[in-house]
């Protein structure tokens, strides 16, 4: 299964509470379960130096992942 998994990054711009504002970015994570995808995504943010938090996790309705890699075969020439 495949989860959007959005993570939100701290920027130097502050909200009007003086809480620093999130830039938001979502990433799809192949996992079993909710918490697998938090886990994984949780060890992906530990990699960045910036202060990050998950903001959410949702299951995608996706069938199948067409690439070079999955499906080489429709990207010969």
């Amino acid at each position: 299964m495949y989860y959007l998994v959005t993570i939100g990054y701290e920027t130097d711009q502050q909200d009007r509470t003086g809480n620093p504002r999130l830039q938001k970015l979502k990433y799809i994570i192949e996992a079993e379960t909710v918490e697998e995808a938090t886990i994984v995504a949780s060890k992906y943010r530990a990699g960045d130096v910036r202060g990050s938090e998950s903001i959410s996790v949702a299951k995608m309705a996706i069938e199948c992942i067409i690439d070079m890699k999955n499906t080489p075969e429709y990207y010969k020439k």
